[in-house]
This record gives structure tokens, sequence and C-alpha cells, in this order.
């Protein structure tokens, strides 16, 4: 029987990341529009006012303020330090709590939250994690709560286009790593597919869908025609499939 992979330590999120390389940097701390993947979660989810949400792997806090500005009472939790020294530089005093913890074991009663984000995090766990994970979710949401998850990218873009996406950039002289990975410190270990991530939420006991729903802008894309033909591969079915890079896992838990 094989071990299971230690976890990655708390120490490889580290401030560097959380400020120059995990997405959304550039704009930290500034007020206003959410990312448009945060913004589609949001809507996913449904509105906050009055409600207790649980922001699993919180970060720099962004979700969080904007929970309350929303009239929510926010929790968020993250097991690496500096992204909670982060996100107490950008909380309101009144209406969000931080805590240290493991997603896998989480310090809150059953039955306790309305809503539960789970955005970005699912890739950075490995299989085993992302099952636990799940079911302490199951167990601290209310009855009809609900949890919306985010994670990119999808698995099917990782094993079919990124290849000759790759060959593409060479061919202009961009080099890029053989294993995308490697651009984000190899701490996504667990990419998804929609089959996969449906998996885990169905084993958890979910009511649960997931959807493929694209959010990326394609700035980088060198022309205009180029940004237009991603657009359309990353929306259209069945090519969606494989463009686009955006899971959403909309999950309900039923009623007692």
């Amino acid at each position: 029987m094989s071990s299971r992979p230690d976890p990655i330590p708390a120490e490889a999120y580290d401030t560097v990341y959380f400020t120059h390389e995990c997405q959304g940097h550039e704009h930290f701390g500034e007020e206003g529009q959410l990312p448009p993947r945060l913004e589609k979660a949001l809507a996913y989810a449904g509105p906050l006012q009055g409600k207790h949400v649980l922001d699993l792997g919180c970060g720099r806090g962004e979700l969080m303020r904007h929970g309350v500005q929303q009239g929510a009472t926010v929790v968020g939790i993250d097991y690496a330090p500096a992204a909670l020294e982060l996100a107490q530089q950008i909380l309101p005093p009144k209406g969000a709590r931080l805590v240290q913890a493991d997603v896998t074991q989480l310090p809150f009663d059953d039955d306790t939250f309305d809503l539960v984000l789970a955005l970005d995090l699912v890739e950075h766990l490995f299989a085993y994690q992302l099952d636990a994970m799940m079911a302490e979710v199951f167990r601290v949401l209310k009855p009809g709560g609900r949890l919306v998850a985010h994670t990119m990218p999808n698995l099917c873009y990782y094993r079919y286009v990124y290849p000759l996406y790759r060959l593409a950039r060479r061919l202009r002289g961009q080099r890029l790593p053989k294993d995308p990975r490697d651009r984000s410190r190899h701490v996504h270990v667990n990419i998804q597919s929609v089959p996969m991530l449906r998996g885990y939420l169905d084993r958890a006991g979910f009511i649960a869908e997931v959807r493929l729903d694209n959010t990326q802008t394609f700035e980088n894309e060198p022309s205009a025609m180029a940004k237009k033909l991603f657009r359309i591969m990353a929306t259209t079915y069945p090519l969606a499939w494989v463009f686009c890079n955006d899971l959403f896992g909309i999950a309900r838990k039923p009623e007692a």
C-alpha cells in the first residue's frame, strides 16, 4: 500500500506568494470590484445579507471583506500565517474573524454555517485531504446550506491544450515549462476535471453539480483575434470541456 503524500507545508505560502504570485495580488488592498472568478462564485452563492459564511483558505482576505460589506458574518480560515497577517490588514473591525486551522479538521460545531466558500483551494489539496475537507464542510453546514467551490485549471486543458499552447509560444520566442505546475511552485497537486470534482462532492453526501464557466480574459494573448478565438473555444461546447479553465462546484447539504 502506497503511503499518503505529506501535505504542502504552510511555509510554501509565504508573503511573496500572496503578494507577487497568487492571482489578484496586483490589486491587494484596493477597494472595489472583485476578480471575475470571485464575482461569479458569489453569484452562485446567492445573497450574503444575514448569512453566516465560512471562507476556506481565505488567503489575503478580499472575499471576507466583501462578505462583511454585503451584510454577512464571515469566518476565514487559513493554515498559512502569512495569509492571516495580510488579511488582518484589510478586514473591518467587526463582522469578520480569522482562525488558523487545517481545512481537514474544522474547529467548528456541526450545522454552524449557511454558506461555505472554497475558492482556489481544491487544487492545493491531495485527494485524501480533499475528501476529508468535503466531509468536514458537510458537517459544519446547516441543513440546506450551500458550498461553492472554484478550481482551476481544468485537467483536460493541462493534458491536451497546454502542450500545443507551449509549442505555439515557443515558436514566438517564449519558453514555457514542460510541466505547467512549475509556474505555481508545484503547489497545484490535484488538478480537477468535471467528473472528478463531482465525485468528491457526491462522496461527501452533497446534492451537487459542477459547471465549466469561463472567467478568463486572455489578456496575455498577442492579438485581439487570438483573444476572441480563445473566448469562443472556452465558452462553446464541446470545446469548453478542454478549453475552459474554470470549474465551479455548487453543492447543497440536504435538509434534515
